[in-house]
């Protein structure tokens, strides 16, 4: 499969939108501070699902790019991927920068970040569990992709060109890996909303998530002795089961294992998922879904100040976050349009001049005609 799979875009905005919703869902506004507004049960869980999309994406574009030893090779992946990220990281970090600045976040101030956290965060080191503060709180995730990229000739070396078994054997080591995170007891709102920086967790997590999207793109093409209506019947019995459980147990490794056959189904890119997740505007959302994760908790502040300022009733916060959302989404298309892809352009065309300069040729060992 060397086309765009939209679902596997789409999906992503979907995830987003349900991630703004968790954490402006998330406010303690009644009952004297201690009950959450509309709160989203697992909200945290579609940063899971992020892993694993990256993971499947890394795999199906680069599958054949580090046939040999050369460095030059990984080094041109890594350059790609911070290219990919950091732009938007950057900017955005400079309106939380700029929140505090103007008095708009509370107590919060910049002397709270010692020179080490101004580093770290610099670096995108925050979800290393290098026990940095973090100037975005959500910037965890994006770290610890990064910090996953690492590993990437590894995992293509070990869960794409290795055996079948090799290769089942990395999902049940994933699989140990999230079971240690669900146990580990450092999840904030559930077992395994592990984002603190004080441990290795979060970049287990990611890590965890990363590979076991590999191990997804190496066994979904078994799907494809299915027929294309049972392939979305399955897919609808998963979103049904999915929402289900979401609604009804605590537990989060149920909907975490569903979530590797929503990726395999959704990968297939069939009747129901391009309806679902491949129609135009889940497809767009998604892809601006980088920009909307960063921006949104500027903003959750704002909805609640609206909530004092306009009556502290229900449909006052309603339409104050209403409000924020769509400020959110302009932001979230500034950003995708003049920082995110000019920025990406801009990394690799520097990359590339330097290269140049020094008198080698960067090879580019990618799938061009797959997805990023």
């Amino acid at each position: 499969m060397t086309k765009d799979i939209r679902a596997l875009t789409g999906i992503r905005g979907a995830a987003a939108a349900i991630i703004v919703l968790y954490h402006f869902g998330q406010v303690y506004l009644f009952d004297g501070g201690r009950l959450a507004y509309f709160p989203i049960p697992h909200g945290y869980l579609p940063v899971d699902l992020f892993f694993m999309l990256s993971g499947y994406v890394i795999a199906l574009t680069y599958q054949h790019a580090f046939d040999s030893e050369k460095f030059e090779h990984f080094l041109i992946f890594l350059v790609k991927r911070v290219a990919r990220l950091y732009p938007a990281y950057l900017a955005i970090g400079l309106l939380y920068i700029l929140k505090i600045v103007v008095g708009l976040s509370g107590n919060d101030t910049l002397a709270m970040f010692s020179p080490y956290d101004v580093v770290g965060n610099f670096l995108m080191l925050t979800g290393w569990g290098l026990h940095i503060k973090p100037l975005m709180g959500v910037s965890w995730a994006a770290s610890a992709e990064m910090g996953s990229y690492l590993l990437v000739p590894l995992l293509i070396a070990v869960a794409i060109r290795r055996s079948p078994l090799v290769c089942a054997l990395v999902g049940v080591a994933a699989f140990v890996g999230i079971v240690a995170i669900n146990a580990s007891g450092k999840g904030a709102n559930g077992p395994l909303d592990v984002t603190s920086g004080d441990s290795f967790y979060p970049l287990l997590r990611a890590i965890v998530g990363f590979a076991m999207g590999m191990v997804i793109f190496r066994f979904a093409d078994h799907l494809d002795r299915l027929s294309a209506m049972m392939q979305d019947v399955l897919l609808a019995v998963v979103l049904a089961v999915i929402f289900l459980l979401a609604f009804t147990i605590t537990a989060d490794l149920p909907i975490y294992l569903l979530f590797i056959v929503l990726v395999a189904l959704l990968s297939r890119d069939g009747r129901l998922a391009q309806l679902l997740f491949g129609n135009a505007p889940i497809y767009h959302i998604g892809m601006i879904s980088y920009s909307i994760y960063l921006i949104h908790p500027l903003f959750v502040s704002f909805a609640v100040h609206g909530w004092r300022s306009f009556g502290q009733t229900g449909i006052a916060y309603v339409l104050s976050a209403g409000a924020c959302f769509v400020v959110i989404w302009l932001l979230a298309e500034l950003s995708y349009r003049f920082v995110e892809m000019p920025g990406r352009a801009l990394v690799m065309h520097l990359f590339e001049r330097k290269t140049k300069n020094s008198g080698k040729s960067p090879n580019k060992p990618t799938n061009k005609n797959a997805p990023e």
